[in-house]
């Protein structure tokens, strides 16, 4: 694993590992196939033992696909995109999406209200991946500079 990795998919398998729960078998859907957080999301689960899918804009059957999920990482930039009724029960949701609606609020691309009963740990949105965005942003500075004037 190199020492500088993508920040969201970095601080997304630090969350991952405070639930406890062991990835290695799961059965992952990723939604969405950004080169900033899709694709090396990927890698990471793939690494992390995680039967890996990528679901992306062509995708057919989207709510089959996530209702099969032992973990769901959505980060497709379309706010409510992911039903809750489409959530498997106990299943990890990691919600990427950051979006404005009129009313200034921010959502995320999962339907949270529905998705959180169905769901075994969520992330909320607001104040769930992009806290861990930022630190990790600032831990690949830190590398960084360590590595420069080593």
């Amino acid at each position: 694993i190199p020492l500088l990795r993508p920040c969201t998919p970095k601080g997304i398998m630090t969350l991952l590992e405070s639930t406890g729960q062991d990835l290695y078998g799961m059965d992952a859907v990723i939604v969405g196939a950004s080169n900033i957080v899709g694709r090396p999301m990927a890698m990471e689960l793939l690494l992390g033992g995680c039967t890996v899918t990528v679901c992306h804009r062509f995708t057919q059957d989207l709510a089959g696909h996530v209702g099969r999920a032992d973990l769901v990482v959505v980060a497709a930039g379309k706010p409510g995109l992911v039903k809750g009724e489409w959530i498997k029960p106990g299943a990890i949701v990691i919600d990427v999406g950051i979006n404005r609606q009129e009313d200034g609020k921010l959502v995320g691309d999962v339907v949270y209200e529905t998705a959180l009963p169905r769901a075994g740990w969520i992330t909320p949105v607001p104040g769930g991946v992009g806290p861990m965005t930022r630190a990790c942003l600032l831990e690949n500075t830190l590398y960084a500079a360590e590595e420069l004037h080593k």
